[in-house]
């Protein structure tokens, strides 16, 4: 759903209200132009022009609202359009009496979903805009509009009538979309659309966002310099010999040595979610049945994953950590290989390497904003995983087999152990080495099953991982069932115990206490999240992942169980217990790399 700014009054349009106030004409509104590119709010009111001008639109409709504001309306299809952008600023024009046409007035959106594809030959697409703005005296504004304008809001208005309902009771039918319907209640999943009679794995290889994943070798500054199979690739977590690449992006070349991570490039898709059946009461609502959509292209009334939008700004491509963190000590310019705990959290690095000891807050002060600084330690643009790229794999996960339950498909992972409640009891990384991008479970060599889902090791099991951007704010006291917190999410500007910008509300509600989940929050805006509101649930339906959120006050999530974990483990596992300023031998992170952070 688009989301725009207040409308600001840029200085010409702000000169010609003070020429009306002195009686010397009328504000005749011309046209609306929508321009691709991004503004700030303080760059809006100096305005003249817009850059990357789309479309234009005529006035359909000119409405006073009181004596000193009017709504302006009007249209845009895509009848004409034969390459699809995103509508990042809308731009009200007027004629001034003396300067001719003017930039009067300017909107930004801020979701980054407003996008407008091209027209294929077959479904028009198109949005409806009001403007409400200040004029001085509303009666000196012309309310002249073109008619075949307010003909095309007409026409836009059913059809999108006609798409939701369609959207919403029959499905679509698309070869190149892939889907899921979940039935909570019956603990039913049916595939959808392109989906349909594919089996996971070979079946979704061929599709960009599953198979599209793919092991690598990124620099400090965020370079490509190898991928899985190729020559050079490593794990060890440096170049073992000189890489040379020729053009494009990442042309130059690397000396053996140099510091890469192992990540999992993770190309951008779209997503839908049909709410077919939503139970709403005081504490939030539970989605209880849905269908869920993926789609390597844009289409009608699908949004840009937000693991690709970060702070208004797209990304073509995510990178995520292949391997649970590992350290990087700076004062010995060495990895730390066996959880040792000597982390300077102002200095030393968050890794994704092999043959590695996930790094744990066994002895050492590994809370989630000192995990913070070690992934960002590495350089603009990294992080340590958060909300966004978190759900981005669960997505996936979740329409490439039509089941939460990923446990019960690739393995449960390592999950087994009997706790000597003293020690981290984590395995090494990297023992799904030579599965590379590929899904499944492998046996390491202590007997330890290791899962991995298209290039993601352990994104359950092992050790619990701190995500990012998600804060939760519990009731006090927080100590009887049916009692709800409130979560807070953030893609960008990462701190803890806030629910302040660049946090947003979700009006998603996790639920008191622990169990099996039986059911998950719901939002419009926030309907990408998989965040527990019910657990009735048991160790294979409808989710099969477990649950935990006791304590009052401001809390943190952990995503995935550790090794002794069992079946109450998951992909879709969560832990909402914790402090931000708890650390535990059973915690660590993971990072991961966003492109547009680097750009800004």
């Amino acid at each position: 759903m688009a989301e725009f700014s207040k409308l600001v009054i840029t200085n010409k349009g702000q000169a010609l209200i003070a020429k009306m106030i002195a009686g010397k004409g009328n504000i005749d509104f011309t046209k609306i132009c929508a321009s691709s590119t991004t503004y700030t709010l303080a760059q809006l009111e100096a305005l003249t022009s817009l850059s990357n001008i789309k479309q234009t639109s005529l006035i359909s409709k000119v409405t006073r609202t009181n004596e000193v504001a009017i709504k302006v309306e009007t249209a845009f299809t895509n009848n004409d359009l034969t390459a699809g952008y995103y509508m990042r600023t809308l731009g009200l024009y007027a004629i001034d009496p003396d300067a001719g046409e003017i930039l009067y007035a300017v909107t930004i959106e801020n979701s980054g979903n407003c996008y407008m594809p091209p027209y294929n030959g077959v479904t028009v697409s198109g949005a409806y805009v009001q403007l409400v703005t200040t004029v001085g005296n509303a009666d000196n504004v012309s309310l002249e509009v073109d008619a075949a304008a307010v003909a095309t809001i007409g026409d836009i208005q059913e059809l999108q009538k006609e798409i939701a309902d369609l959207e919403a009771y029959v499905g679509y039918t698309a070869s190149d979309i892939y889907g899921v319907e979940v039935d909570f209640v019956n603990k039913k999943f049916t595939r959808l659309a392109g989906a349909v009679n594919r089996s996971a794995g070979a079946g979704f290889d061929s599709i960009a966002p599953f198979g599209g994943r793919k092991r690598c070798n990124l620099t400090n500054d965020g370079k490509v310099v190898a991928y899985y199979g190729e020559a050079g690739f490593t794990t060890t977590g440096k170049l073992t010999q000189a890489i040379t690449i020729a053009e494009g992006e990442n042309a130059g070349t690397y000396a053996a040595g140099t510091i890469v991570q192992t990540m999992v490039e993770q190309p951008k898709f779209y997503y839908k979610v049909v709410p077919l059946l939503v139970e709403h009461n005081a504490l939030g609502s539970k989605i209880r049945k849905a269908r869920y959509y993926v789609s390597a292209t844009p289409k009608a009334g699908f949004k840009l994953h937000p693991a690709f939008i970060e702070n208004g700004n797209e990304n073509e491509k995510i990178y995520l950590a292949a391997f649970e963190g590992s350290l990087w000590d700076a004062s010995a310019s060495a990895y730390i290989l066996d959880d040792a705990q000597v982390a300077d959290f102002a200095n030393d690095m968050l890794c994704s390497i092999a043959n590695a000891k996930p790094a744990s807050g066994l002895n050492q002060n590994l809370t989630r904003s000192n995990t913070r600084k070690l992934a960002q330690k590495r350089g603009l643009g990294w992080e340590q995983g958060y909300a966004a790229t978190a759900a981005a794999s669960q997505l996936l996960m979740l329409v490439e087999y039509a089941t939460f339950n990923v446990q019960s498909v690739i393995g449960n992972g390592a999950v087994s152990k009997t706790d000597d409640g003293t020690t981290s009891m984590t395995e090494n990384s990297g023992a799904t080495v030579s599965l590379g991008n590929a899904s499944g479970a492998v046996t390491n060599a202590n007997g330890i099953q290791i899962v991995s889902y298209r290039g993601e090791e352990n994104f359950w099991g092992n050790i619990w991982g701190w995500v990012d951007g998600m804060n939760i704010q519990n009731p006090t006291p927080f100590d009887a069932a049916g009692k709800f917190g409130r979560l807070y999410v953030a893609d960008h500007g990462f701190a803890d115990d806030t629910g302040n910008a660049p946090y947003q509300d979700t009006g998603i509600c996790p639920c008191y206490g622990e169990g099996y989940i039986s059911a998950f929050g719901y939002s419009e805006n926030f309907d990408w999240l998989f965040v527990p509101a019910e657990h009735n649930g048991n160790t294979a339906v409808p989710v099969g992942d477990y649950y935990w959120n006791y304590n009052a006050g401001w809390r943190v999530a952990e995503l995935g169980g550790r090794w002794y974990g069992g079946l109450r483990s998951g992909a879709f596992c969560w832990g909402l217990s914790d402090a931000a300023s708890d650390r535990t031998r059973g915690v660590g992170g993971r990072s991961v790399y966003i492109p547009s952070k680097k750009a800004a």
